[in-house]
């Protein structure tokens, strides 16, 4: 029984042996690699690869002749080129220049929002210019001087008109000295 045993293992020894043997060879470009679309049981692929099909080889192309016979190995990575090596400084100041316009751009919204402000608060200081000048203009009038007067005062602007001094409407009407001077400035006018 271990004679039959180890004629077995040896015979799986051969096996993997012959197998990573055949992967060596296929690797290395020695055994052609069966076409696209045969099956396992060897049937004719169902269209045939053309011959424009198989790129040209150029000067520039790494690829050997195994490797463009070799389609099934789709688990090797694509090789691609590395981007040119960029200068520490130049990166810097790329970033740098990046960050200035992102800067900028927010500067320049945010003159726009004031701009809009000013704008607005022009527009509301202009009409409340307006309202003043409409409100004052009717007061601003001789005949209209006494109706700008508070009614407590009119009859301390009537005595001024009349040129009594500021101690004396002051005691008639009853007010401070102050106010009687204001009134007597007031009638002056």
């Amino acid at each position: 029984m271990t004679a039959g045993l180890l004629a077995v293992a040896g015979v799986l020894l051969a096996l993997v042996a012959a197998i990573g043997a055949w992967w060596y060879a296929r690797m290395r470009g020695l055994v052609p690699a069966r076409a696209k679309g045969y099956g396992a049981a060897g049937e004719a692929p169902a269209t045939k690869r053309a011959a424009d099909d198989v790129p040209a080889r150029t000067d520039d192309m790494n690829v050997g002749d195994s490797d463009l016979e070799d389609d099934d190995f789709g688990y090797a990575p694509e090789l691609r080129r590395r981007p040119a090596a960029i200068d520490d400084a130049a990166f810097r100041h790329a970033l740098e220049w990046q960050h200035l316009r992102r800067e900028v751009e927010r500067l320049q919204d945010r003159c726009a929002e004031q701009d809009g402000v000013i704008a607005a608060l022009r527009a509301e200081v202009e009409d409340l210019r307006e309202r003043l000048n409409s409100h004052l203009a009717p007061a601003a009038t001789p005949a209209h001087r006494s109706l700008a007067v508070s009614s407590e005062y009119d009859a301390a602007l009537a005595y001024a008109r009349q040129g009594l001094d500021a101690a004396a409407i002051a005691e008639r009407c009853g007010i401070t000295l102050a106010e009687a001077q204001l009134v007597s400035a007031m009638a002056d006018r």
